[in-house]
């Protein structure tokens, strides 16, 4: 059983990458660069388990390098877009309501706060990439789980990128996976974290259960779909219709209308 040393290594090394993260949002004046560095709470933590494992096995080299790659293709994917576009709107609508002393606030506010829900995310690794033995059916099942949300995640940012290089800021992308869902980004990273919690329950880490749940309060709730839909359909006037026909995140038939 894992003991708590390499939870308080993960701790610190999140609220580490937190307050790095500030800095670097401070001399870029950029609070959209959290998004950066969020895939990278997961794989730190990911390696501050690791040696608790009695052995490292497929299942954890496998589950490693995929959080990796995801990390490095959702990094570089932010990056890309704020060199075309700038801050997030949602930061700079933060920004704007917090008003003067916005530096200071958002190292709480925003980073520290990231850091505490990267490491709760994170928790369930340290049941999923520490366990022993051979691959069994429930493995390949969780494993095939999460390669679907990768995909199909990887599918939505890639279609709105080619949208977004010729809108004008009042289209609204029907074509692909995002004919079937409003938010198919989002479906994609609830895959990913409830097939690791998954893994993560087979070697004993069903209490882990708060980190999917934590995730897909937060998307459904405070920082996904409700703040990425506010205002939309005044910005957007053809996405009231859209909405309407839409399922907002798991895929599903457009309804006939």
């Amino acid at each position: 059983m894992i003991d708590l040393n390499p939870f308080i290594l993960s701790a610190l090394f999140c609220a580490g990458l937190g307050v790095i993260a500030w800095i670097v949002s401070v001399v870029r004046s950029d609070a959209g660069i959290a998004d950066v560095f969020w895939p990278w709470f997961a794989v730190g933590s990911a390696l501050c388990y690791l040696p608790a494992a009695a052995s490292l096995s497929v299942l954890s080299g496998v589950l490693l390098g995929g959080i990796t790659v995801s990390a490095c293709r959702l990094s570089l994917m932010v990056l890309r877009r704020t060199r075309r576009a700038g801050e997030d709107r949602r930061y700079t609508d933060i920004r704007k309501s917090w008003g003067r002393g916005f530096v200071l606030k958002s190292l709480p506010g925003i980073f520290l706060l990231q850091a505490a829900m990267g490491f709760i995310l994170a928790m369930p690794l340290a049941f999923a990439i520490t366990r022993s033995g051979s691959p069994t059916p429930w493995d390949l099942l969780f494993g095939l789980l999460w390669l679907m949300g990768f995909l199909i995640q990887v599918s939505a940012d890639r279609q709105l990128a080619r949208f977004a290089s010729n809108d004008d800021g009042s289209g609204v992308l029907q074509a692909g996976v995002w004919r079937y869902s409003r938010h198919p980004n989002y479906f994609g990273e609830l895959c990913m974290a409830w097939a690791i919690f998954g893994l993560a329950a087979l070697g004993g880490g069903g209490w882990t259960v708060v980190a999917p749940l934590l995730i897909t309060w937060s998307i459904l709730r405070f920082t996904g779909v409700s703040r990425m839909e506010e205002g939309i359909s005044s910005r957007r006037p053809g996405y009231a219709a859209y909405a309407r026909v839409t399922s907002p995140l798991i895929p599903w038939p457009p309804r006939k209308t």
